[in-house]
C-alpha cells in the first residue's frame, strides 16, 4: 500500500492548518521511496500547503474541479489553475453526487493538464467506465464514511472481497484505493488485502499524529 490521501473536506481553517503542520513535520514517518502521500485541502488553503509539501514529503490536490474551461465561471477552480499548484485533485466524491458524465469529464480535463485525478466511485461496476491511463481510482461507500468523527467502517471482507472483484474489470495498472472510515484500528487489516493500493482517509486525517500512525502501519 503506498497511496495515503487525505481529504480535509470543510474542516480546517488557518488556524487548524498551521498547528497541523508543525504537528505532522514532527511525526516520525517511517521511510518508504514508493510512498505517497497527498493532501487535498479547501481551496483557499491549497497555497499554503504548497509552500512547505516538498520539505515535509507530501503533495497536495485539490478537493475538485471545474467541468468548464477558463471563462466566466464565477467560484468555479479551472484545471489550468489546479496545475499550477496541485499534483492531484478529487473527482466525484460521493459526497457531491455528480452524474458519470461530469465525472469523467473532471478526469479528462485535469489529465490534459497534467494533473493525475483521484477518481472516486460507489458502485463497483462502474469501476471499469471510469478506469484509464494515469488515474487512480477511489471506491467509497457513503454508509461507511464517517459521521461527526463516528466511524463507521465496512467489515474487511466485504472490502476484501470489493476490491477483489473490481481489481478484476480495471486495468492492472491502474491503482485502485479505499475510502471509508480508515483509521488506526482498521488499517492494519486493509493493509493486508491484496491489490488495495491506498486509502482516502477523511476524518482521521485531521489529526496529524493519527494520520502518521495510519501512514506508518504500512511500511
Amino acid at each position: 500500500m503506498n497511496y495515503f490521501i487525505a481529504n480535509w473536506k470543510m474542516n480546517m481553517s488557518i488556524k487548524d492548518i498551521v498547528p497541523w503542520l508543525e504537528k505532522f513535520s514532527k511525526s516520525k514517518l517511517l521511510n518508504s521511496t514508493e510512498r505517497k502521500i497527498v493532501i487535498c485541502p479547501s481551496h483557499i488553503h491549497i497555497s499554503l500547503l504548497r509552500e512547505c509539501s516538498h520539505e515535509m514529503g507530501f503533495e497536495v490536490g485539490s478537493q475538485d474541479i471545474s467541468i468548464f474551461d477558463k471563462g466566466a465561471h464565477t467560484g468555479e477552480i479551472g484545471n489550468f489553475q489546479v496545475k499550477e499548484l496541485c499534483t492531484y485533485t478529487l473527482i466525484g466524491h460521493s459526497e457531491r453526487k455528480e452524474p458519470r458524465e461530469d465525472v469523467i469529464k473532471k478526469s479528462d480535463l485535469a489529465k490534459s493538464v497534467g494533473v493525475t485525478p483521484i477518481v472516486c466511485f460507489v458502485d463497483p461496476s462502474e469501476a471499469k467506465l471510469l478506469d484509464s491511463s494515469n488515474t487512480v481510482l477511489a471506491w467509497e461507500d457513503p454508509e461507511n464514511i464517517s459521521v461527526d468523527g463516528v466511524y463507521r467502517g465496512k467489515d474487511e471482507t466485504s472490502v476484501e472481497n470489493g476490491i477483489k472483484n473490481i481489481k478484476s474489470i480495471i486495468s492492472k495498472n491502474t491503482p485502485l484505493i479505499y475510502g471509508g472510515s480508515v483509521n488506526r484500528e482498521n488499517i492494519k487489516l486493509l493493509n493486508k488485502i491484496v491489490g488495495l493500493n491506498g486509502v482516502l482517509v477523511g476524518n482521521a486525517s485531521l489529526d496529524p499524529t493519527h494520520f502518521a500512525d495510519i501512514i506508518n502501519s504500512c511500511i
